[in-house]
Formats: structure tokens, C-alpha cells, sequence
């Protein structure tokens, strides 16, 4: 048997592509790969970039992300051309392992378009999941940086580029059984999100509430929140908040600690001009929900650093 560990980068639509035909899930911009005998020895490794003739205009964000430019991509091989070079490896003693779902999808939507319909596919692995079930990970989507330092291995090269992380995923692969992984993998079970659990701000019993009119817009909704005085509602001392995260339209979350109380949560929302303020005492539930939206809030503030830094930098060339 042969691997073949792949990783993509692709195009989105941004305010400079006009062209009327759309993909499902993004333009492939940039490809690269691995091919790997039975025994983890690379017989052949390759990169290139991908001229689009979809989204012909570097989104700028993902730009910022990838450190793809317009340079890169008007500068690639054709997709037709592009393709053979990695499929050329396939055959009947060969599979693709990939880091997540994301890129089978995206690679089929792409042959689609460029009416490349007579291709067939190896068998698809996804090492997340092989990962997952050798490690006793009870996440079901690991990140690959995460991955990688849970293993042990040092990540020395620039994420989102589609070489760089086509190797660390064989260097996941190498730690793990990748043979006995492709062996059992119909074996493997995965839990989907049960997505009728309720939020703990619905199953929680807030330990006290207030309201306050409200006539303002809702950008400027955090602003007041933060004029408002926040007292740990058990003793009455004084607490700063922490970061406001948006769980909704017009509904934010914070938290705040208290010496004699630990950790305290409010939400704040905004319904029919009338801001509801509710505290609710710290659980397991309610503090994960907490950090997975301040993750959020950070990821966002890091690539929009990132974008604005492109743009400088382009405007100082220009």
C-alpha cells in the first residue's frame, strides 16, 4: 500500500471577483503532497501553486492567513495541469489521508467545475479521526497544531501552507499505526454534537437577574454593559469584568471574579428594549461555553491583525 498525505489552500470570492460562477466551498489555489511507501519512506514530495480562473483576485484575508499573493496564484499551473501532477500517483495500491473532511469535498467540487468527471479517487482516511481513536482523544476534531504537541513534535515551519501541512501530518502519521489505522477505520465510531443539548444558560438557574431599558443601537451595547456596575451578587464586592464575547445578535457574555466567590459569569441580552443582566455561579458547561467563544474572539482579532498588516504592507509597496 501507498500514501498519498495531501493539504490544500484555496481562493474565496472577495469585492474584486466579479466572475459569475460559484463554488460550493472555495477556489484551489495551492496543493501539496506526499507520497509515502507501506513503510513511511517518502518516494516523492511536490508543491505548486494553482492559476484560478474562478476567484481570479487574491481574497485579502486570505492572503493574510496563507501568505499566498496575487503573484503566487496568476504565476500557477492551470487546474488541469495541476491535477495530473498529484493524480498521476494514483492507482489501485494507493490511498489519501488528509488532516480533517474539509479537502476531499472541496478537491471533488473543483474537479467538478473544471468538468473533470471521469477521475476516480482513491479510498479516503482521515488521520483526525485515526488520531482520535490511537490516542484516546476524546475530542472528535483535533487541530493539527494541537495534535502535533500532543505528540511531542515540534512545529518549526509556517502554518496554512499547503506543504508545510501535508508534512506535519506525516509526521502525525509517522508517530501513530497509519496501517492498522486504514485497517480498522470502518471499525471507528464518532460521536456527533447532540445538537438538542440545551446552553447552560438555558439548563442553569441564574443566582440573580436585573433589567435595565434599553434605546440604543446594538454596537453600542457592550459600551453600556460596561457602565453598568458589576457586584459579585453573593457578598456585594466590586468585580472588574473580563472580555465580553458575543453569543448572539444582542447577547454577550462575561466573566467576573470575586476573592470570596470565585468565578462568576453574566449575561447580558437585549430583548424588545429591555437588557436582561443574569449571573450564574461557575460549572464546567458554562465555563467551557465561555472560553470556546473568547477562543473565537481571538482567532477573529489575530486574522484581522493579520489583514491589516497584508494591507500596509501592500500599501507601502504601492
Amino acid at each position: 500500500m501507498k500514501y498519498i498525505i495531501f493539504d490544500m489552500e484555496w481562493n474565496q470570492p472577495s469585492a474584486e471577483n466579479t466572475k459569475v460562477e460559484k463554488l460550493t466551498h472555495g477556489e484551489i489555489i495551492q496543493i501539496g503532497f506526499f507520497l509515502l511507501d507501506d513503510n513511511m519512506n517518502t518516494l516523492h514530495k511536490e508543491e505548486f501553486f494553482i492559476k484560478p480562473s474562478c476567484y481570479k483576485c487574491m481574497n485579502k484575508y486570505v492572503s493574510a492567513l496563507t501568505g499566498i499573493t496575487q503573484e503566487d496564484i496568476d504565476g500557477g499551473l492551470p487546474f488541469s495541469e495541476a491535477i495530473v501532477r498529484m493524480t498521476k500517483y494514483f492507482d489501485e495500491d494507493t490511498v489519501i489521508i488528509t488532516w480533517g473532511d474539509d479537502d476531499l469535498p472541496i478537491l471533488k467540487d473543483n474537479l467538478s467545475f473544471h468538468g473533470i468527471d471521469n477521475l476516480k479517487l482513491p479510498k479516503h482516511y482521515n488521520l483526525q479521526r485515526i488520531f482520535s481513536m490511537q490516542t484516546g482523544s476524546e475530542a472528535r476534531q483535533t487541530g493539527l497544531k494541537n495534535a502535533l504537541e500532543a505528540l511531542g513534535i515540534t512545529n518549526e515551519f509556517q502554518a496554512h501552507d499547503a506543504l508545510n501541512d501535508a508534512y506535519m501530518t506525516v509526521r502525525i502519521a509517522e508517530k501513530l499505526d497509519l496501517k492498522k489505522g486504514v485497517e480498522d477505520y470502518g471499525k471507528y465510531s464518532f460521536k456527533k454534537p447532540d445538537k438538542t443539548k440545551q446552553q447552560p444558560w438555558i439548563s442553569e438557574k441564574p443566582i440573580k437577574t436585573a433589567e435595565y431599558p434599553y434605546d440604543g443601537s446594538i454596537d453600542g451595547l457592550v459600551a453600556y454593559c460596561m457602565k453598568l456596575k458589576s457586584s459579585c451578587p453573593v457578598c456585594g464586592t466590586e468585580c472588574e469584568r473580563s472580555t465580553f464575547c458575543r453569543q448572539g445578535k444582542a447577547t454577550y457574555i462575561t466573566r467576573i471574579s470575586c476573592v470570596e466567590h470565585n468565578c462568576l459569569y453574566i449575561r447580558y441580552e437585549l430583548k424588545d428594549g429591555a437588557l436582561t443582566e443574569s449571573f450564574y455561579k461557575e460549572t464546567e458547561d458554562i465555563k467551557k461555553a465561555y472560553n470556546n467563544k473568547l477562543r473565537q474572539k481571538e482567532k477573529k482579532l489575530k486574522y484581522r491583525e493579520l489583514y491589516k498588516a497584508a494591507n500596509k504592507t501592500k500599501i507601502r509597496k504601492g
